[in-house]
């Protein structure tokens, strides 16, 4: 099946979606305080990741899988963070 455009922007949008959350973990660690942050939010976040990692190699799409796995270790540093510096 050929790709379209939007095939190839949703893939850019796959691999950059894990620079949305590099300040998250930049504050946590730098502050060394997690105040206000829920390690529940963050783990469930960092689950529902691993099910589209599986899902994205049960259909072989590398921009699901490999987007969301790049987000689902910065999910677990955060939730690594969290219960370091409460």
């Amino acid at each position: 099946m050929a790709r379209s455009w939007f095939d190839y922007f949703m893939y850019g949008i796959a691999m950059a979606t894990p620079l949305v959350l590099l300040p998250q973990v930049f504050k946590l660690f730098s502050d060394k305080n997690a105040v206000g942050l829920s390690v529940d939010t963050w783990f469930l976040f960092g689950c529902l990741n691993v099910c589209w990692i599986i899902y994205g190699l049960v259909h072989r799409e590398p921009p699901i899988y490999i987007g969301n796995f790049l987000v689902s270790i910065l999910n677990f540093t955060i939730v690594y963070g969290i219960l370091l510096y409460r």
